[in-house]
């Protein structure tokens, strides 16, 4: 008899009948640092570039794309917009946002997730490549990417210059950005799952039950496997701002605790 115990790991947070995910902290952690960075240097750069486009991994859910939120402390910070596979996009809408943005700060920072879908289903990447699961390819394996593609339409549309950034797999094994939250659970998960082994426990999955946010605290549990394998949890509503083009306090409140502190950078005027 064989005893089955799932243990939740990935950076792309989208499993359900858990909190979240060991992994998503570290990259989440990873994405807002690279966001704020990034985001300097294109404040200064402003002149020459005017806009900027990080795009992240995430095929079905935006909570990476989110988890950029977290480099704003001010409204002309980065990032200005997020898009998500949660809310496919218009054209004119993007196109708008992005003059709107460039008029009144003087530049733009735009985060993507690599799923991210026009209103006709098509992806923004336009990849038409498929794995050994079906699933459409993102990023170098398919050839194409939402970050490249967006950036070429607000180019030939406005006639601005500016960038993109994919990072791939890079918050997947960034050790040195990992969050100190995320290592802890990790352990606790792997452990938690030995015990129930040793328990005869089987065909489950072990959770993270958050029991509050401020102070952050959370308890071990178990979800059956049969209930969250196949299906991909998306960011909430509640999580999504109105506008569909950023998120809410929410979801900041949801995800400070799991990412930690990030470093402040002066700013020379």
């Amino acid at each position: 008899e064989l005893t089955c115990i799932g243990i939740p790991k990935t950076v792309d947070n989208d499993l359900y009948g858990t909190d979240h995910t060991p992994g998503f902290p570290s990259a989440a952690r990873y994405i807002a640092i690279s966001v704020q960075q990034a985001g300097r240097l294109a404040a200064d750069m402003q002149r020459v570039d005017k806009y900027v486009i990080f795009q992240t991994i995430g095929r079905d859910s935006g909570w990476l794309a989110a988890a950029g939120a977290l480099a704003k402390n001010r409204p002309e910070d980065a990032p200005h917009l997020i898009y998500m596979p949660e809310r496919p996009l218009n054209r004119g809408t993007i196109l708008k946002d992005v003059t709107s943005t460039i008029k009144n700060i003087g530049w733009c920072s735009i985060v993507i997730g690599e799923g991210t879908l026009w209103e006709d289903g098509t992806p923004v990447s336009a990849g038409s490549t498929r794995d050994n699961f079906a699933n459409t390819e993102f990023g170098a394996m398919g050839g194409a990417s939402a970050a490249f593609n967006l950036h070429r339409l607000i180019n030939k549309e406005t006639g601005y210059r500016g960038e993109f950034q994919i990072t791939e797999s890079l918050p997947m094994c960034a050790i040195d950005r990992a969050s100190e939250a995320d290592l802890n659970e990790a352990y606790t998960c792997g452990r938690t799952a030995v015990e129930y082994a040793l328990r005869e426990i089987s065909g489950v999955m072990v959770s993270i039950d958050r029991l509050s946010s401020e102070p952050y605290r959370v308890k071990y549990g178990n979800f059956p496997l049969a209930e969250t394998a196949g299906k991909a949890k998306p960011l909430p509503d509640n999580f999504i701002s109105s506008g569909g083009n950023f998120i809410t306090e929410e979801f900041l409140t949801y995800i400070r605790p799991l990412v930690g502190r990030l470093d402040e950078y002066s700013i020379l005027l």
